[in-house]
């Protein structure tokens, strides 16, 4: 059975066209979400996602590009009467979701089930074998290497170039991986097409998609894959919302 990977959002806190935040949906028989950034809902909606099968959000870190929607979804399960949410994410999440929540006292009687990770941290969730490791990044934040039906997704949130993502994409089928800015940016805590290009290079990813893109990015995105492709011979794309990957 083959896994279906869209690109719900895939892009930042800045408004840009054709780019809502970040939100990851992966498919096989069961239907997982992975961050849930503002625009997620609509996203999900515009996919034909059935609201009942998307009882689980695995979250990266808590910045609003990555979180805005996710008192949203767990609320528009509740006036569905449908049972809770699920939320997997890292060290604060239960603190930040009862805060969000207790904003309004009309979800007093909403259920959501809360479950903080921590790298190197293992599970199995929703048909997926589920490892968690440390991203580098401004918070706390974690990336995750999803096995199923023997393929492998890697979706690094957000992070600088660092030895434990690195590790973690090995061999994967398909590897998501932000690149936030286009060459000759130098930042930190995000990364660039040549930091990214070196970094993957050897370790035998099949696919690379691009996401998590700034709008200095526009207009470079082509040439963005192209530098990728150049230092580590992976195939890559960038990634637009609603753009689907069967793998």
């Amino acid at each position: 059975m083959s896994l279906k990977v869209t690109m719900l959002g895939t892009g930042v806190g800045v408004p840009q066209p054709g780019r809502s935040q970040a939100a990851v949906l992966v498919e096989n028989d069961q239907t997982l979400l992975l961050d849930c950034g503002a625009g997620t809902l609509l996203r999900l909606d515009e996919v034909g996602v059935d609201l009942e099968a998307l009882d689980t959000v695995v979250l990266t870190h808590l910045h609003l590009d990555h979180v805005s929607d996710l008192l949203a979804l767990a609320n528009a399960r509740y006036l569905a009467d449908m049972p809770g949410l699920q939320i997997f994410g890292p060290q604060g999440t239960e603190v930040y979701f009862r805060i969000a929540k207790s904003v309004y006292p009309n979800l007093e009687k909403m259920t959501v089930a809360v479950q903080e990770l921590k790298p190197m941290d293992s599970f199995t969730l929703k048909g997926f074998d589920i490892f968690a490791e440390e991203a580098r990044h401004s918070v706390t934040a974690l990336a995750y290497r999803l096995e199923a039906e023997e393929k492998v997704v890697v979706y690094s949130g957000d992070t600088e170039p660092c030895p434990r993502v690195a590790a973690l994409a090995k061999e994967a089928d398909l590897l998501i991986h932000e690149c936030s800015f286009p060459e000759p940016f130098d930042v930190t805590n995000h990364t660039t097409p040549k930091k990214l290009g070196s970094m993957i290079k050897n370790l035998g990813v099949k696919r690379v998609v691009l996401t998590h893109l700034y709008p200095q990015a526009q207009g470079c995105e082509d040439e963005m894959a192209e530098q990728v492709i150049e230092l580590s011979g992976a195939p890559t794309i960038v990634g637009w919302d609603m753009m689907s990957v069967v793998i």
